[in-house]
């Protein structure tokens, strides 16, 4: 049997690698393969749901005041005061050439939506099509790739 690093606010990043593997191993050895992964969604709902509770965020800015603008654990987890999610309203610049130029975008944006669905209907074999210059070409449809995952749904 394996000694486990025990799971304290001191758990470092090896250490969370090492009880992973052993967990991942566990739940495959049970068979409580299902049960496991509803578990996972479950606290990562709680992980998301304590990292967006503003009164908590609050709390743990408070605290690392205490100590300058950072907090360094012994095990090295650096908690720091950080400005994140910074965004600029351009609206109010009155820059002519910044709305002519948003305009353009967002009239390619439209016109590049159209021509990739466009694509899309492309028959497997692709199509021959001749451009503006009298040139024929072989359009072909984009290719399609995916990584098979799982999905995990809480019910209310």
């Amino acid at each position: 049997m394996m000694n486990l690093p025990a799971i304290t606010s001191e758990f470092t990043k090896a250490q969370i690698k090492i009880v992973a593997k052993h967990f991942i191993e566990e739940v495959l050895d049970s068979g409580r393969i299902i049960e496991s992964a509803d578990l996972l969604a479950k606290m990562e709902l709680l992980i998301k749901e304590m990292r967006q509770d503003s009164e908590f965020i609050d709390s743990v800015r408070t605290e690392i005041t205490k100590y300058g603008k950072n907090y360094t654990t012994a095990t090295g987890t650096k908690i720091e005061l950080a400005e994140v999610g910074t965004k600029y309203d351009f609206t109010q610049c009155g820059d002519k050439e910044l709305i002519r130029l948003e305009a353009i975008n967002d009239e390619l944006e439209i016109k590049i939506s159209d021509r990739k669905a466009f694509l899309k209907t492309i028959p497997i074999g692709g199509i021959e099509v001749v451009d503006a210059d009298g040139e024929v070409c072989t359009y072909y449809q984009p290719i399609k790739t995916s990584t098979s995952s799982i999905k995990t749904t809480i019910s209310k």
